[in-house]
C-alpha cells in the first residue's frame, strides 16, 4: 500500500521540543501524499486525534516521545483502529522508536514507507493496578525501582541530551537509592519474592535508548517479558550496568527473567512506577500486566528487513 493520507498527531511538549520542525521533515517525506497534523495540548486531546486520524488517513504518525506514543496506541487499541502506525522519535529517550526501528535514520524509513507499506503486527501489554490508575495499555511496559527513580533523577539532568541524562541518572540512582520489595509471578509461577534493585515488566526491548532491559523481546514476538535484578554490590551494579548496554544483561547473576501472558506484581509497601517512560503519580499495591497479541498495526517499508 502506498499512503495517500499522512495524519499525524503531534505533541509540540514532547522532550526534544521540535515537533513542528520534524512535522515538517516528516511532510518532506511524504511528497505524493496528503499530509495532515492534529497538535495536542495535553494527555486528554490525543485519543481523540488518533481516532480522527485512523478514520481520515492511510497512516497515523505519532510524532513525540514513548509517552505519546503509548497514548496514541492505546487510543488505537480501544477503538479497534486498524490503520498501521509509524513514530517519529521527538522525546529524550525514544525508546520505543529504537525497539520497533532500530537505530535506522526516521526519515529514511519515513520515504520507504512513502514508496510502500508492509504492516506488521505489534502486541502491547493491557495493565490493571491497584490502586492509582483505570486499565490502560502499554507498548514498552511498566518498572519499579531503578528506572523509575532515574526519571526523577533526568529531571534535573534536562541541559543534557537524553540518552547522556538516562545513564548518568541511572548510574545515580544505582548508588542512592535503597532496593524495592516486591513478589513477581508470571503465568502463576513465581520468579521474585524480596528484595529488587529493578523490577521490569513489558513487551520493549529498550529503555533509555541505550539499555536492553529486556533483551530477548522482538516486535510482534506476541510476549509478555519479565524481569528482576537483585541488588548487588558497586562492582556488580557497575557490571550490570554494562551488560544492560551491551544487551547481555541475562548474563548477570543477579537477574531473574521470565516470558509469558500475564505477570502479576505485589508489595505490601507500594512500589512507584513508571509506564512507558511516564511516572504514574500513586504507588501501586498490586499490578496485572497481559499481553494483547496482534492489537496494532505497525507500519514498515515493503522489503524492510
Amino acid at each position: 500500500m502506498k499512503p495517500a493520507r499522512v495524519g499525524a498527531v503531534v505533541n509540540p511538549h514532547a522532550g526534544s521540543g521540535n515537533a513542528a520542525e520534524l512535522f515538517a521533515e516528516l511532510s518532506t517525506c511524504f511528497p505524493d501524499a496528503e499530509v495532515d497534523a492534529r497538535i495536542t495540548t495535553g494527555p486528554d486531546d490525543v485519543p481523540v486525534a488518533a481516532r480522527e486520524q485512523a478514520r481520515w488517513g492511510d497512516l497515523v504518525v505519532a510524532i513525540g516521545g514513548d509517552g505519546t506514543l503509548r497514548e496514541v496506541a492505546a487510543a488505537l487499541v480501544e477503538a479497534d483502529a486498524d490503520t498501521p502506525l509509524f513514530v517519529v522519535p521527538a522525546g529524550r529517550g525514544n525508546s520505543s522508536y529504537r525497539h520497533l526501528y532500530g537505530d535506522d535514520d526516521w526519515q529514511a524509513v519515513a520515504r520507504g514507507l512513502s514508496d510502500g507499506i508492509d504492516r506488521r503486527p505489534l502486541e502491547v501489554g493491557r495493565i490493571e493496578a491497584t490502586p492509582g490508575i483505570e486499565p490502560t495499555y502499554f507498548v514498552l511496559g511498566f518498572t519499579a525501582g531503578l528506572f523509575r527513580s532515574a526519571l526523577d533523577h533526568a529531571e534535573r539532568l534536562r541541559m543534557l541530551p537524553g540518552p547522556v541524562a538516562y545513564v548518568l541518572a541511572t548510574a545515580g540512582a544505582a548508588l542512592v537509592d535503597d532496593p524495592v520489595e516486591a513478589s513477581v509471578d508470571v503465568d502463576g509461577e513465581s520468579l521474585h519474592d524480596g528484595p529488587a534493585r529493578l523490577v521490569a515488566v513489558g513487551g520493549g526491548r529498550y529503555r533509555g535508548s541505550d539499555f536492553a532491559l529486556l533483551p530477548e523481546s522482538r516486535p510482534g514476538d506476541g510476549t509478555l517479558h519479565a524481569l528482576v535484578v537483585e541488588p548487588a554490590d558497586l562492582g556488580g551494579s557497575l557490571r550490570l550496568g554494562l551488560l544492560a548496554r551491551q544487551g547481555r544483561l541475562l548474563d548477570h547473576p543477579a537477574v531473574s527473567y521470565a516470558t509469558g501472558e500475564q505477570a502479576t506484581l505485589r508489595s505490601d509497601a507500594g512500589l512507584p512506577v513508571e509506564m512507558d517512560g511516564t511516572a504514574v503519580p500513586t504507588p501501586l499495591s498490586r499490578a496485572t500486566a497481559t499481553v494483547v497479541p496482534d492489537a496494532l498495526s505497525v507500519a514498515y517499508p515493503t522489503g524492510w528487513r
